[in-house]
């Protein structure tokens, strides 16, 4: 009699719902690199921004009238970069909070998911303000102001599709992190 051949051992089953980990720590790492990249803008730009050239495109920004917000970002870019920094830092945190099943982590996430939703909306009305803005400082005749209107057009469409999709992505992760099954696992 010949002996039997043992079963080989099954892999144990992955834990229901293990998506959030994975989510959570590659948002971490995006938001970290992206701070990363922030504070080097921010060294970059307190370099570049003493120098006579910034200072007049600046002085060039400031004649032609150009949108406050731009003005201002291009008068301060360090403080903007840094900024953008905090907010990115802001995201990282919440981030590290959801991959670590903090119940603060769940809500955090759940924030920065909604506020990115609508600052994509109000960036591209924002920028679609810019872009009209500068289409009347550089387009000297009406062939070329129609042709750089149309092309306006096609990038803000863009964008809001875009922007409409992410905001459903983005609405569809949050409900499913608000499952019950998925909340529970928040301490």
């Amino acid at each position: 009699m010949s002996p039997s051949i043992p079963d080989l051992p099954s892999p144990a089953a992955a834990p229901r719902n293990s998506w959030v980990s994975p989510l959570a720590q590659g948002s971490f790492w995006l938001c970290l690199l992206m701070v990363v990249y922030f504070v080097g803008q921010a060294v970059v730009a307190a370099v570049l921004a003493p120098t006579p050239f910034w200072q007049a495109l600046v002085k060039l920004a400031w004649e032609h009238h150009v949108d406050g917000s731009l003005l201002w970002m291009l008068a301060r870019p360090v403080a903007t970069s840094v900024i953008a920094a905090l907010l990115c830092l802001a995201s990282t945190v919440a981030s590290w909070g959801l991959w670590r099943e903090r119940r603060w982590g769940l809500w955090a996430f759940l924030w920065a998911l909604g506020l990115s939703a609508l600052a994509n909306f109000v960036i591209t009305w924002w920028l679609d303000g810019v872009m009209v803005q500068f289409i009347g400082l550089i387009a000297s005749d009406d062939e070329l102001r129609q042709q750089l209107h149309v092309q306006r057009l096609l990038m803000t469409l863009t964008l809001l599709g875009t922007s409409v999709l992410f905001a459903g992505l983005q609405g569809w992760l949050g409900w499913r992190l608000l499952r019950p099954d998925i909340r529970a696992r928040f301490r």
